[in-house]
């Protein structure tokens, strides 16, 4: 196979005919015709499979970014390494007994030593029907006055105690148990309660604020003392519509907010938590400059240097005062005083959001997932022997990059700033364009324009290479919608996002969820708000991964 270097001058002139050139575009264009069509047959397809209730078409193969290179060595031993928490432990050797139960030998005979017991270990529960009678005791005062005893705390005007809500709660909520099979089940264990009273507990029981009440705080512990928030969006159907949950997360907490939007007004004012102002301030005005908005507008703002507006319907009637009417105008200024009011309370500008690429979250210090910029490279089409060798060319030197960036996440500073300007140059070469591949150089020149968002680790070594955290966080949302389709009510709709990120912060909280529900259930205390304890877990220092020297 000969390489483009190679290919004799003569052939390059014919290449370079602008008849070729013609038929080239002309093969180029066929080829995006049949991308689409085949787009189009494979959603007819899956359309058929889905009115057949058929398998689902199997996705296609993941990134091969964090795969080693082919050819590396072994291990020193010869063996093949082991997946991580693959190996071998003694499942029962610190496990906790519950109840000790003695079993006698039979056909004891005189003389026999007793020797003592061989312990043998055997894991159980019990899920069974628990009904609770309280008996309150009844005084008369020599007055005539009747006194009877108080119930426990919680059990005041409910029909259900707090283990029976807790399972409740929890089967929905983690295990994806559907609202008609938890009704069958505990009917099944002798409870006598109704679809509604079931629906009660997972959306309308007033304890339900409270948890929300906590995740909002967890939220806006989480933001104020993170340096990067990763973040990425799925629908969430509601009412039988099509919208939209976005996912905020790091490795402490995960937060999950639905909406009609998926807009950066939406992320904004996500981000704003309990706050609704707007402020035009010096961050507003520079935010709006950024975005090249009209020099006439920009003098407004600047008149108005200052000015805190309460909400949104008052932001309105401001833009109408001025006479703002174009369209552009009011989103880019609602945007700017959206960065202004969180500047102003606080929010640091220069906090990294990492995001897949999606322009809603192209607000602050923007990172790029390079798993998600690998995508458009694996979307092109070869058409000769040529560009296949300049495909791989690239992939590679894409992969290697890659690699290289992992390590340098791990080094000390010094060993940084020495490499630093390396991985700069790797980054430039990558991007270089080649000859006679046009659709390659397109994808390329797209990578070159986004290298500040793309290297953005070399100046932020926290940063994250890659959006996967958001990916399988935000997968819970999936699932749900294959399973339970679109919630009916706002109050259900709050309680999936409620519950769902309290799961999730669990989780990385290390904190028992089946604990942590009983325990709020019964305002016991136990567990500590969830917000200490993640302030608590990013205050604790982390082991230093690189080698020093």
């Amino acid at each position: 196979m000969k390489k483009p270097a190679d290919i004799p001058k003569a052939d390059k002139q014919i290449l370079e005919h602008p008849y070729v050139g013609h038929l080239h575009d002309v093969v180029g264009r066929l080829v995006k015709e049949l991308t689409l069509q085949k787009g189009k047959i494979e959603d007819l397809e899956a359309e058929l499979r889905r009115l057949k209730k058929l398998p689902k078409r199997p996705k296609i193969e993941a990134s091969k970014l964090d795969e080693e290179p082919a050819g590396k060595e072994q291990a020193a031993s010869g063996e093949k390494e082991k997946r991580p928490g693959s190996e071998k432990r003694k499942k029962k050797k610190d496990l906790p007994i519950d109840e000790y139960r003695q079993v006698k030998v039979e056909g004891v005979a005189a003389g026999w030593r007793f020797c003592g017991y061989e312990p043998y270990v055997v894991q159980s529960i019990e899920v069974r029907r628990n009904n609770i009678c309280y008996q309150r005791e009844v005084y008369l005062t020599p007055e005539g006055e009747r006194v009877v005893a108080s119930l426990p705390w919680g059990v005041v005007g409910r029909d259900f105690g707090e283990e029976l809500r807790r399972y409740v709660i929890q089967q929905y909520n983690e295990c994806h148990v559907t609202q008609p099979l938890i009704h069958q089940h505990l009917t099944s264990l002798g409870v006598d309660i109704s679809k509604g009273q079931v629906n009660n507990i997972l959306t309308e029981d007033p304890i339900i604020e409270v948890f929300t009440q906590e995740m909002e705080e967890v939220f806006l512990a989480g933001v104020g003392a993170s340096e990067e928030l990763r973040t990425d969006d799925t629908s969430a159907p509601h009412q039988g519509r099509k919208e939209f949950c976005n996912c905020i997360n790091t490795d402490f907490f995960t937060y999950f907010s639905s909406s009609s939007s998926k807009s950066r007004i939406n992320f904004l004012q996500i981000l704003q938590g309990p706050n609704k102002d707007y402020h035009i301030n010096e961050e507003a005005i520079s935010y709006c400059e950024s975005q090249s908005l009209p020099a006439g507008y920009l003098e407004l703002l600047r008149a108005h240097e200052g000015a805190m507006l309460a909400d949104a319907e008052t932001f309105e009637c401001f833009l109408e005062q001025l006479k703002v009417t174009a369209v552009y105008a009011q989103r880019t200024m609602e945007q700017g005083a959206l960065i202004g009011s969180l500047v102003a309370h606080g929010f640091d500008p220069e906090k990294v959001i990492h995001s897949d690429g999606a322009g809603q979250f192209a607000v602050f210090c923007h990172a790029l997932c390079w798993k998600h910029a690998e995508r458009p490279l694996k979307k092109l089409h070869i058409h000769n022997p040529a560009q296949q060798l300049q495909y791989d060319s690239k992939m590679d030197a894409f992969w290697q990059l890659y690699r290289k960036l992992k390590v340098f996440k791990t080094l000390s500073p010094g060993q940084q700033s020495r490499k630093k300007q390396a991985l700069e140059n790797r980054f430039d070469k990558l991007c270089q364009p080649v000859e006679g591949f046009a659709a390659l150089n397109l994808v390329l020149e797209k990578l070159q324009r986004q290298k500040s968002k793309m290297l953005l680790v070399l100046d932020r070594p926290s940063t994250s290479l890659h959006n996967n955290a958001s990916e399988r966080d935000i997968r819970e949302y999936a699932k749900r919608r294959k399973i339970s389709g679109s919630t009916r009510s706002e109050k259900g709709r709050i309680a999936r996002d409620t519950f769902t990120s309290l799961k999730k912060t669990c989780q990385k909280l290390e904190v028992s969820f089946w604990d942590y529900i009983l325990d709020r259930l019964k305002y016991q205390g136990d567990i500590p708000p969830l917000a200490e304890v993640l302030l608590q877990r990013m205050q604790q220092p982390v082991a230093a991964s690189y080698t020093k020297g």
